[in-house]
């Protein structure tokens, strides 16, 4: 029995010291180290306090006079109750709702330090502060006493602010990412465990039960708040509130620290860094290299950048801004990196600088394209009235008059067919607001059947399912269709089928002249005097207007072979089918 009680009050003797050396160890380090984090100071002034009073504790615990007992014990609670003070001056700091300077507040922490002062030194008067005070000797030698009206009262404040504070924290916890729970939790666990222990002793408890446990309360409020420190990075990474990252946000949102450090981003962002959570506290170079090659955080009022992401397996577009996250303390401000999605409008915009270049080349084409052949039909017109206004016409004059009439015919025929082709890409190259599932093969042949196909031959090698406005994507077909005709043999075969983003038109005709495979969408290009040169460009103008693409497979060595890319389709099998007129 003897060993075991000298091993309870060797705890009791040792136990201080090592406490003291834990507040000093802290402090220090965090002075070296993290001096000018928020709510550092703070933590640094609590921790000072209660060093001050474990040592006090530890000091008294080896004199032998009562009177010495009671004047350090004294002094001791005054450090102690008054570090509750500076702790909720720390967590009012770190949770950015700066409570500890509310006046309510303020009285009820001033009230702490200032009514110890002022009772303290009349213990006996009306035992309003202690009403008794002895020696125990069991388990060992200490100092007890029975608190009077006005300690309790200091105790139940103190009690108030630790509660509240733990509240804060609470409140904190839940409005902040899931990135700083366990720092929080730490934090709090902390806390709660000098609140514990100290009910525990108030109760009487422990093996020596009218002694006050407060300093060896502050241990494992030590340990884990050095846990969360070290492990954690508690005021190295400080939690952002969800006021200044919205969690659920649509587009990324990075928050650097002061030093350039990646410390909070919100659930969008994993979309294009599916790692990042693994770089938080490292600086935003090493998290995200490619946009900070693009972006100068320092720059926070600049213009907003411009760059494209590859975000789940496609490239999307975004606009970069950075700003200054707002700071209730005014100091160290932090940045937030906002990538804001403009995919769609840059695919606007791209469509749209089509629709103004396509508007641009039918000006030009009515302009210049159309202008021939009205000279030409003008000069067989003076002809024709000339030959008219003389004595007569022979049966040979009459044979010209006729062929020239026929000129002016095919030059209006000529005319006609322009300015239909010139009304399609101006009427039908916007962009496609409506689309609807439409079957490649089902298309293909209703084309083939508007278009005068002689004895050529369609097939269809495979069927796809595609979003688009059938009347546009008929013009496309039907315009690849006449090309085939008119630059191939009349029992040309033509072939349509998918590819693995698209679909395909070719034709086993004579194909076009490699010197010539850059041009052939050019407004005008053709090879033959009787065509207008706009028939491949409609064919581009109406892929354009869906936002597809399409390309002239100049390594296709059977003919011509024109390539279309849709970006979504869904292919629905093979589709063998053949029509011959």
């Amino acid at each position: 029995m003897a060993s075991e009680l000298s091993g309870v009050a060797l705890a009791y003797y040792g136990l201080p010291p090592v406490a003291v050396l834990l507040h000093v160890g802290l402090g220090y380090w965090i002075y070296r180290n993290h001096w000018d984090k928020r709510g550092a100071r703070w933590f640094v002034g609590m921790l000072a306090l209660g060093g001050i009073y474990t040592a006090i504790t530890s000091v008294q615990l080896f004199l032998p006079s009562r009177e010495a007992k009671v004047l350090l014990t004294t002094m001791g609670g005054f450090f102690g109750l008054t570090s509750y003070v500076a702790f909720a001056g720390f967590a009012g700091t770190y949770t950015e709702t700066q409570y500890h300077r509310h006046p309510v507040v303020v009285v009820i922490l001033a009230s702490i330090p200032v009514g110890y002062l002022v009772m303290a030194p009349f213990q006996t008067a009306g035992n309003i502060w202690i009403t008794d005070v002895w020696i125990e000797t069991e388990p060992f030698r200490y100092l007890a006493f029975e608190p009077g009206p006005g300690l309790l009262f200091i105790i139940f404040l103190s009690y108030v602010v630790g509660f509240y504070n733990l509240y804060k924290l609470v409140v904190y916890l839940l409005s902040t990412s899931k990135r700083a729970t366990k720092q929080l939790a730490l934090l709090m666990a902390g806390s709660l465990s000098i609140v514990l222990i100290a009910t525990v002793s108030n109760l009487g408890l422990f093996p020596a039960e009218h002694f006050y446990h407060g300093a060896y309360a502050t241990i494992p409020f030590i340990l884990l708040t050095t846990l969360a420190l070290f492990r954690f990075d508690l005021l190295n990474v400080q939690p952002v509130a969800r006021n200044a990252v919205v969690e659920n946000l649509r587009d990324p949102v990075l928050v650097l620290d002061d030093e350039g450090r990646v410390v909070d981003f919100n659930a969008a962002s994993t979309l294009i860094w599916p790692a990042l959570d693994d770089h938080i506290g490292e600086p935003f170079e090493a998290a995200c290299p490619t946009l900070a090659g693009e972006v100068d955080p320092a720059d926070e009022d600049g213009e907003a950048n411009r760059l494209t992401l590859p975000t789940d397996g496609r490239d999307r577009h975004y606009s970069v801004t950075v700003s200054r996250v707002a700071r209730r303390d005014g100091d160290d401000e932090w940045l937030s990196v906002l990538l804001r999605d403009v995919t769609a409008l840059e695919q606007s915009r791209w469509q749209l600088q089509k629709q103004n270049e396509r508007l641009d080349q039918v000006a030009s084409t009515i302009s210049h394209d159309l202008r021939n052949p009205i000279n030409v039909a003008d000069g067989y017109t003076e002809i024709l009235q000339r030959m008219i206004d003389e004595d007569g016409l022979d049966p040979e004059e009459t044979e010209q008059a006729l062929d020239h009439l026929g000129e002016i015919q095919t030059s209006h025929d000529r005319m006609e067919a322009i300015i239909d082709d010139i009304l399609t890409i101006a009427r039908e190259g916007k962009t496609v607001e409506e689309t609807e599932r439409v079957s490649l093969a089902t298309a293909a042949e209703d084309a083939w059947a508007n278009v005068d196909t002689k004895a050529a031959t369609l097939t269809v090698s495979e069927d796809r399912m595609l979003q688009a406005d059938r009347s546009k994507f008929l013009s496309i077909l039907e315009n690849l269709l006449r090309n085939a005709l008119d630059h191939g043999p009349d029992d040309v075969t033509v072939e349509v089928g998918a590819t693995d983003d698209g679909f395909y038109v070719a034709d086993d005709g004579p194909g076009i002249p490699a010197e010539h495979a850059d041009n052939v969408f050019e407004y005008g290009y053709t090879t033959t005097d009787e065509g207008t040169g706009l028939g491949l460009s409609i064919v581009k103008t109406m892929a354009e207007s869906h936002g597809w693409t399409v390309e002239y497979d100049a390594a296709f060595d059977d003919g011509a072979r024109f390539v279309f890319s849709v970006g979504s389709s869904e292919p629905i099998g093979e589709a063998q089918s053949a029509v011959v007129e």
